[in-house]
């Protein structure tokens, strides 16, 4: 017994020609016997065979056009005549071809010819013929499509033995052909048993015409490797099957490379090449007039007649799309018909009575169209589209599209060729500014003009193109266009398809996408499509530049609809209009207060304009009811008038907004800055009282300038606490960053940044410290540049303000191009005194329910108010920030060492002892912190006048000793004691301080002594640190820090 073999493997089909034989060589000894007793054959036979083959010749030749298909037939009739003059076995040779063309040229009726004229011409016994595509062929898979070939009762030994099955023997011989065509003498000779397209097993197994459209479906990217293993199999049994069976494989030219390239024997083994060129504008029109002719049995009548204007005109708007991939040559002959037919119907709908020359007419309109002008004036989309508010440059843009149509129709009629232009479109603008209520007033005048068929609006978002595999892109876009044809497709946010500078994977299917698009997409007349790009201008830009270069012409990407904000005038009559279609009131201050509302929304990012409205009015109608139900309950009627807290819950928030300027800063700020402030929100009242069109003098970008501590960061929270209580910016956000939060890491990374910051603050206050930073390095260039188009794009939206010290931003805004014109209003902060300074730590006390020790005693007042002079002339010294620090410090060991008492009891205090104690270590870290800079000691020595320095120590060591004295000798009681004590520490902590400020003089006079000897600079500049020493500001001399250690010593 044999053992079990495998099945044969997939690789038996991979169409491997290392080993075949020569195509003679495969036909069976009787099969050559039988082709060489052809001159046997009957003369009746014969006359019926070459009757069958000039029958079939002649219908080739009948057909419109195919010039070139006509002479391949005559080459492959003249091949096999010669074939059997020269007594060469025609069969023996290979018949199978390839036919490549766009659809409708005939591609299906000539591979039916074709093989009626290989049956007639006994180059195929069969009577098969069976027609299939690509993706059907996949869809079976490999396993059923090898059972097409093979016989329903196979030898079941073959199957085990894992071979196949022996050549396939022909009939009996009798003649040149086979008993079945000798049988029945009314037989055709070119007739077939089977035509349908269903495949059953073993339909092939005799041999036959497979003809096989799409046929690059097998091998396209998307599709699976089942697909070329289906075409494995097929090359396979056109080698075992010569003399038998012939494949026709159809598609377009393109596809069909890379379908060659898939199996480098596939152009040795499909010899004949078809070409099928699209028709020229005479064949088409006498397709058309044949059509007509033939549908109507000649009754149609034609003004201008068949082959008149109207009809030539008709044809030319069809073959603008010649040439290009997916024109439909002879069924869009039909569809053209049909639209014909479908406008005349529409026409003769209007008559009651219809006589028969109605019936039989084709008029100038049903043939071409309404006339532009007509439709202009009587579309109820166009008329419909002008009553929307606003949109006067997207009007003005449909306006002129119906001008170029105008034109088009007056050149057409000349018979001259009309100006080109797109029915694509990019609409561009913010959301809810009535883009898609648009492009579907855009569709119906579309459809009005008889360019579009269907006028349905259907939206899809980038999601819905890109494919999560190779392939899928391109397939999941051609299934979208093919069912929006006579529609208008919109894409929603179309920018989300670019696919960057960057060429990675996911970026190669959005490029899919655009690609296909480009490729279905051809913009001509007669297209009947309609796809619209949605999204912001700046972005859809960025995408076609990154794009396929053909997209912008697509799309007329230079000429987009734009669709600009609604200004505060529109907002108004759009909130009209809906208060009216919702059959709702408002009181005169309640649609004022919404006007404030929508005012405030217009400064967020993705203000949604008119769907704001909707928004603002939703939320109205809720309020209004939640009050009402509080008020009344249940009952209360079913108008509804709209009130200002309808609208706004908190909207009377501007009568109790912080107008107190001084009241809220005093002893936070220095009081310049209060009064700079004071004279800003004086033009703010006068602004809010003259309304909101008065807000655009109000200024929205300042520039605080001055040393660290002095309150910008507090002024700044003020401020925008202020303008939102007032109205005037729509949130409370206030985003602090700095320079680095805007300046990139590397090439492209910069305006990124600074847009992210920006869309932070939109609405509220973007307050930029330490912002001289931005003027360093190319990248800081960058954000500069980018900074101040954002300013100039989001003008009135935001309020920015930039903060640092006074010279870096001079030196900033002098270098910035553009900067400075952005900037117009300043404000300085000076430097606290030492008084201010002394007030702002008794607030933070008291404000933390600490007795301070200064309120009761001049004396101590006067002596930390003289130590606060002495530390704000130090360089480190921060102003309020380091009060506060002060302050925090103190609080801290107040409250560590109280000890309640019980009810009534004195609460926590600071004594002069604790105070002490802070200040000098307060002093003794700046000290520290200046003194570990020695360029630091060198602008404190050319700043700031020793004597004067010396002197405000020295007087107030002085007197304080003397009060110190004078309250010792008038002590009566311990309390006295105490507080003598006290002050006696006061002044030691004084003479400590001006030692150490001693120390630290004696060691800037040494410097600048060695400076001045070793320097040596003529010209009597200053010196500024640099490196390991010191540098003259004139930039020639240097001193190293060893030469002026080892002129010290």
């Amino acid at each position: 017994m044999l053992p079990p073999r495998q099945p044969p493997s997939a690789s038996s089909y991979s169409g491997d020609t290392s080993q075949e034989t020569s195509p003679a060589s495969s036909l069976s000894n009787d099969q050559q016997e039988q082709d060489e007793s052809d001159d046997s054959m009957s003369r009746p036979n014969r006359r019926r065979r070459e009757g069958a083959k000039e029958k079939i010749l002649s219908e080739v030749r009948g057909l419109v056009g195919l010039k070139e298909v006509k002479e391949q037939f005559d080459n492959i009739e003249s091949c096999i005549r010669i074939c059997h003059l020269q007594q060469t076995n025609p069969r023996a040779e290979r018949w199978h071809a390839v036919f490549q063309g766009n659809p409708g040229t005939g591609k299906t009726t000539v591979a039916r010819l074709y093989a009626k004229f290989l049956r007639c011409m006994h180059i195929v016994k069969s009577k098969t013929y069976k027609e299939t595509s690509g993706a059907q062929l996949v869809c079976m898979g490999p396993k059923e499509v090898k059972e097409l070939f093979e016989s329903p009762g196979a030898n079941p030994l073959q199957s085990l033995l894992g071979g196949r099955a022996p050549q396939r023997q022909m009939p009996p011989p009798r003649g040149i052909h086979s008993d079945d065509d000798d049988d029945d003498e009314d037989d055709d000779p070119a007739s077939f048993k089977r035509t349908s397209s269903s495949l059953e097993p073993g339909c092939l197994s005799d041999g036959g015409v497979l003809f096989v459209d799409e046929a690059y479906q097998l091998t396209a990217p998307h599709v699976p490797n089942s697909g070329r293993q289906v075409l494995d199999i097929i090359l396979t049994e056109i080698e075992n099957s010569i003399g038998n069976l012939v494949v026709i494989f159809a598609g377009y030219k393109e596809e069909l490379e890379s379908f060659f390239g898939h199996n480098p024997g596939l152009q040795s083994r499909i010899p004949y090449k078809f070409h099928f060129k699209d028709f020229n504008d005479q064949e088409l029109l006498h397709i058309l007039a044949n059509r007509i002719q033939k549908k109507y049995n000649s009754k149609m009548n034609v003004e201008d007649g068949l082959y008149g204007k109207f009809m030539r005109i008709a044809i030319r708007r069809l073959a603008s799309s010649r040439g290009k991939k997916g024109f439909g040559n002879a069924r869009a002959v039909e569809n053209v018909l049909l639209k014909i037919w479908e406008r005349q119907a529409k026409r003769l709908s209007k008559y009651k009575n219809l006589a028969q020359g109605h019936v039989f007419t084709f008029t100038k309109e049903d043939i071409l169209g309404p006339d532009p002008d007509d439709v202009r004036r009587t579309s109820l989309a166009w008329n419909k589209l002008n009553q929307l508010t606003g949109l006067k440059e997207v009007k003005e843009s449909i306006n002129n599209m119906f001008e170029a149509l105008v034109v088009n129709y007056k050149r057409e009629m000349a018979e001259l060729a009309p100006l080109t232009f797109s029915l694509n479109r990019i609409f561009v603008g913010s959301p809810g500014t009535g883009k898609t209520s648009v492009a579907k007033l855009y569709g119906q005048i579309l459809v009005d003009l008889g360019l579009l068929s269907n006028g349905e609006v259907v939206t899809k978002n980038p999601a819905d193109f890109i494919g999560e595999a190779v392939g899928k892109s391109e397939a999941n876009t051609k299934s979208i266009l093919a069912a929006t044809v006579g529609k208008v497709l919109i894409i929603d946010e179309a920018y989300m398809l670019d696919p960057g500078e960057a060429s990675n994977r996911s970026d190669s299917y959005r490029a899919s996408v655009l690609d296909t698009l480009v490729a279905e997409v051809q913009s001509v007349p007669g297209e009947d499509r309609c796809v619209i790009l949605l999204g912001y201008e700046d972005r859809l830009k960025e995408m076609f530049r990154n794009a396929n270069p053909g997209l912008s012409g697509r799309f007329a990407a230079d000429k987009p609809f734009r669709f600009e904000d609604f200004t505060p005038e529109q907002l108004w009559d759009i909130l009209n209009k809906k208060l009216v279609a919702r059959n709702l009131q408002a009181t005169k201050e309640g649609l004022a207060t919404a006007m404030e509302v929508l005012n405030r929304a217009r400064m967020r990012q993705g203000f949604s304009n008119g769907r704001e409205v909707d928004n603002i009015l939703s939320s109205a109608m809720e309020n209004h009811l939640q009050r009402q139900s509080k008020v009344n309950g249940s009952n209360y009627g079913h108008d509804m008038i709209l009130y200002p807290e309808d609208f706004d819950p908190d909207y009377g928030r501007a009568k109790y907004a912080a107008t107190n300027c001084r009241a809220t800063l005093q002893n936070q700020v220095s009081n310049s800055i209060i009064g700079q402030l004071e004279e800003y929100q004086r033009l703010l009242n006068i602004t809010k009282l003259r309304g909101a069109g008065a807000a655009s003098l109000v200024p929205t970008s300042f520039i605080f300038k001055g040393p660290a501590g002095t309150g910008k960061t507090t002024v700044a929270r003020y401020m925008g606490t202020l303008l939102y209580d007032l109205g005037l910016i729509a949130t409370k956000t206030f985003i602090e960053c700095s320079a680095s939060d805007f300046i990139g890491e590397h090439v492209g990374h910069t305006a990124p940044k600074t847009r992210a910051q920006f869309e932070k603050g939109l609405g509220g206050v973007l307050f930029i410290d330490h912002a001289h930073q931005l003027n360093q390095g190319g990248y800081g260039t960058e954000a500069i540049n980018e900074f101040v188009r954002l300013l100039q794009k989001h003008s009135g939206k935001i309020v920015i303000i930039l903060a640092g010290p006074s010279e870096e931003i001079e030196s900033l805004m002098a270098k910035a191009q553009g900067l400075d014109s952005s900037f117009f209003k300043e404000i300085f902060f000076q430097k606290l005194t030492a008084q201010e300074c002394m007030a702002f730590l008794r607030r933070i006390l008291s404000e933390n329910g600490i007795n301070d020790c200064f309120s009761s005693n001049q004396a101590v007042h006067h002596i930390f108010t003289n130590q606060f002079e002495i530390l704000s002339n130090l360089t480190h010294w921060k102003n309020a920030s380091d009060v506060k620090s002060l302050s925090q410090w103190m609080v801290m060991d107040a409250l560590t060492n109280w000890i309640p008492q019980g009810h009534g009891s004195i609460g926590p205090s600071i004594s002069i002892t604790q105070a002490n104690v802070h200040i000098q270590k307060m002093f003794e870290k700046k000290a520290a912190m200046q003194m570990s800079d020695p360029n630091n000691i060198v602008d404190l020595f050319n700043q700031t006048d020793s004597a004067h320095m010396a002197n405000s120590f020295h007087m107030s060591e002085n007197k304080s000793e003397a009060k110190c004295e004078a309250k010792c000798e008038a002590t009566v009681n311990t309390q006295a004691v105490h507080e003598a004590t006290d002050m006696r520490a006061s002044v030691d902590m004084e003479k400590t301080a001006h030692v150490v400020y001693d120390e630290q003089w004696d060691k800037v006079k040494s410097v600048q002594e060695a400076l001045k000897h070793i320097g040596q600079c003529e010209a009597g500049f200053d010196w500024v640190r640099e490196g390991s020493g010191y540098r003259c500001k004139g930039g020639s001399h240097y001193v190293t820090d060893s030469q002026i250690q080892s002129y010290s010593s």
